[in-house]
Order: C-alpha cells, then structure tokens, then sequence
C-alpha cells in the first residue's frame, strides 16, 4: 500500500536529528462533502512561518491538550465509545473548530477567537454539544525524528457542516478540493503536501460520494505507521516504510 517517497517531510534537519524531542498526541479532521464533479476536501494552507509544516496544505488539526480530557471537554462533547479516546477526539473537533470555524455536531454560532477551555465553557452555555461520534477514525501517523516537533496524530473523517473560515493565524485559504486535484497541484509544485497528507489524498481519490469516504473511513484497519527519514548521498530526503530499503538503518 505505501512505498519510500522521495521528497519534503516537514523540513527535517536530517544531519542534525534531536531525539529528545518529545511525541505529542495530535488529531486530524479530514471533512468530507459531496461537490458538483464528485467528493471534496476541506484543506488550508499552513502559515509560511510556522515551525512545523510551513506553508503546506493539509486537513484542520493540531496536538491534544489537557483541557481535552477534562470534565469540561466531556460535557461540551458527545461520545459514547471508548473512553481512552475521548480526548483524540475532543482535541479533533476543537482544533477543527479554532482553525476551520466548523462545529461538527452543533448549530450554535461560536465567535471563532475563543479556544481551549474557552469554546468548550461557550458551548456548555449554550446547551450544545460537539459529536465526537460523528468522526470516523481511520488513520495513525507518528512524525519521524529529524522535525523540531513530533507528532503521534490520529486522522479522522467526518462529513461536512457548516462553512469554514480560517483563522488566519495559523493556518490560511481554506478550499474545497478533490484529492485528485489537490495531488495535481503538489505535482506541479503549486502545492505541498506532505507525507500522510499526500497518502490520505491517495486513500480517497478513488470515490465519488462522502458518504462512500465515510464508509471506508469506517472499514479500515488503523495501523500505527512510524515511518523514518534518510538522506541519500546528492542530498534528497526519503521517507522509509517498514520493510522499505534502508528502513532498518534509518534513524528510529
């Protein structure tokens, strides 16, 4: 299903590689709609001076938080799976929200500035909930060593409500897109994607409908994917799979 991809993976220092850097829990919201000429993603484009994934397109998501696993955040939020992944989940619908102004589950209207531990008070308020149960989850990537942060970030996907607004703080031109054409654009260097970005696109090129994406969201096997950085001799970096040559010699 995978295979070594030549190319840019969130500006690794691969001379220089840090295994201090800790591993944070991170979530990421693909949202999925139905469009005219098939289904469509929600991507923004990351600030050009951002220190992780500088000015590369992806799906609205960002690092859990305490606040995420807190009393508040279980009272601002709905779900009635397992509890271990509440927080994932909690932290994939606020960060939805603060980047993309998107409530999945709720119709109240939320002035996009509040965050944290603020939206989630707003929405107790106002007697509203987000539905955690509205996410698919689908995908587990953990950032290689070699970026100055790390990241273990589950992706899920849910279907389209509401109209996004960006922040635009951290993250800009929120757009609609087929994955076909979001790959279209990275291939002529209009767009970078990095790697679980790039390969999610791949995932869900092949459908039509979002209710088609739910549903293969919905079956699939989350296997953790750990992939490792390696610099070949005139200098292009490689992302490596298990079972990819050089894997094992890779930098873990």
């Amino acid at each position: 299903m995978f295979t070594a991809y030549r190319g840019p993976y969130i500006r690794p220092v691969a001379n220089s590689p840090n295994p201090s850097v800790p591993i944070r829990p991170a979530a990421t919201v693909v949202l999925a709609r139905d469009g005219l000429d098939g289904v469509e993603f929600l991507m923004v484009r990351r600030d050009h001076k951002a220190v992780f994934m500088s000015g590369a397109h992806v799906f609205p998501g960002g690092a859990v938080d305490d606040i995420d696993d807190s009393p508040l955040a279980r009272t601002a939020v709905a779900w009635s799976g397992d509890p271990d992944e509440f927080s994932w989940r909690a932290a994939a619908l606020r960060e939805l929200f603060e980047e993309a102004g998107v409530l999945v589950g709720s119709g109240a209207e939320m002035d996009q500035r509040l965050e944290g531990s603020d939206l989630y008070e707003a929405l107790v308020a106002s007697g509203e909930r987000l539905d955690a149960d509205a996410l698919e989850y689908f995908g587990n990537w953990v950032t290689p060593l070699g970026p100055p942060r790390r990241f273990d970030a589950r992706f899920f996907v849910a279907a389209a409500t509401g109209d996004p607004v960006t922040d635009d703080r951290e993250v800009f031109e929120a757009v609609w897109v087929r994955a076909g054409d979001a790959l279209d654009a990275a291939d002529r260097g209009e767009w970078q994607l990095e790697f679980p970005t790039r390969t999610t696109l791949e995932m869900f090129a092949g459908y039509t409908t979002a209710a088609e994406v739910m549903a293969v969201a919905a079956s699939t096997e989350v296997v953790r994917i750990a992939p490792r950085i390696a610099q070949s001799a005139d200098g292009s970096i490689n992302i490596l799979l298990p079972g990819d040559p050089g894997f094992d010699e890779a930098p873990a």
